[in-house]
């Protein structure tokens, strides 16, 4: 079957359109009659499917322009709106962590027009190659620039074979006309004995007439089987010379599959970040600014300082409290001690030695005395300085 040596589907899908056009070669023997033309076919519909694939390859690169244009214009209107919005509640650390985190929208445009130029490089590189290989013709289509040479190769090998099968043909046609006049010679044969009254002329004029038609197909008979006989010949050259033609295009075939599978490759890298630890430092630093350059206590004193609420001395004291504090809490978390506990299992229970001397119990309570002072002491301080920076918020 056709479809079996030249690899065609069922149906093609049209350019732009969800129909689909039905493969006049199905079902056909390639190498009978002029079926070698699905080869030149096969050649030259590789255009329409190189268009498809371009515009596959260009739909996927304008979601990335979309992508990228949405984000230019995100960084763009939510800076702006940002930057006009109310100082009165929006200021300083606060300010700056959010123009932060909207400008990481710009760094992202930046790395998809980076992935729009590799994905339009192998585009281009794609049309180029695919320009070289098909040539425009005077009605508009394209052709294979090697489909003229490999249909004057077909044509001139299936010459013999044409020729062989239209004398087979006309032999054929010859031989039906002599079968009827034999027919038609037989019943006047019939017709001229039966009756009494015909001549012997008449008669011996029937007997010739039906004698030269029966040589006559005889004679086409022999000359059919003889042309068959060269037609078949024929046909066997004609296989072996088309196969090795048809060879030729399934080595441009290849090479038209080949160049697919290498663009979609390169498809693929294009479209994925070449340096993904790019995109996660952004991240990771828009983070680590947020944790540590915004201050909301910091951003109070600005606001108090910049209404003349309180002045520059007593701004810097309240902040140098506030350190103390928090220094003061991580140490005393930090040198609290942990309790002590004990695990008891089915089998055991905590049992009270009556062995032990008055003197050891005592060592033991003022050890726990002394503990519970240290840590009361410790957090005293810490209580007291919470209670000055109250004080003085107050009174201001």
């Amino acid at each position: 079957m056709i479809t079996s040596c030249v690899g065609l589907q069922q149906t093609i899908t049209l350019n732009h359109t969800d129909e689909y056009q039905p493969n006049p070669y199905t079902g056909k023997n390639f190498y009978e009659d002029n079926n070698y033309r699905a080869a030149l076919e096969l050649l030259d519909g590789g255009y329409e499917i190189s268009q498809d694939f371009i515009f596959m390859m260009e739909d996927y690169c304008d979601l990335h322009r979309q992508f990228s244009s949405g984000l230019t214009s995100y960084y763009e209107i939510w800076t702006k709106r940002i930057q006009r919005q109310n100082t009165l509640c929006l200021y300083n650390t606060t300010k700056r962590a959010q123009l932060d985190t909207v400008k990481v929208a710009k760094q992202l445009a930046t790395i998809e027009n980076h992935r729009i130029h590799n994905i339009q490089q192998i585009i281009d590189k794609y049309k180029k190659i695919v320009n070289d290989t098909y040539i425009s013709s005077r009605l508009g289509s394209h052709q294979h620039r090697r489909t003229k040479e490999i249909k004057k190769q077909f044509k001139d090998v299936h010459q013999t074979l044409n020729n062989c099968k239209q004398k087979l043909d006309q032999l054929k046609i010859d031989l039906k006309k002599a079968q009827d006049d034999l027919k038609k010679a037989n019943s006047a044969h019939e017709i001229v004995f039966s009756d009494s009254t015909t001549t012997d002329k008449q008669r011996t004029r029937a007997i010739d007439t039906q004698i030269k038609r029966r040589r006559s197909v005889k004679k086409l008979n022999e000359q059919i089987s003889l042309v068959e006989d060269e037609y078949n010949l024929a046909q066997k050259i004609y296989r072996k010379k088309a196969k090795l033609i048809f060879q030729e295009c399934q080595q441009e075939e290849e090479h038209r599959l080949d160049l697919i599978k290498e663009t979609l490759s390169d498809f693929c890298q294009a479209i994925q970040i070449e340096h993904q630890a790019q995109l996660d430092k952004i991240y990771a630093d828009l983070s680590h600014q947020i944790q540590t350059k915004q201050n909301s206590f910091d951003d109070i004193m600005f606001w108090a300082q910049s209404y003349g609420i309180i002045d520059d001395s007593l701004a810097a004291l309240m902040r140098n409290t506030t350190k103390t504090v928090k220094m003061k809490k991580k140490l005393t978390i930090a040198e609290e001690p942990p309790p002590i506990t004990i695990e008891k299992t089915e089998k055991e229970s905590i049992t009270v030695i009556a062995g032990i001397d008055d003197e050891e119990q005592r060592d033991t309570s003022k050890t726990k005395t002394i503990a519970k002072k240290t840590v009361a002491n410790l957090k005293k301080p810490t209580e007291a300085d919470e209670t000055t920076t109250a004080k003085v918020l107050a009174s201001v």
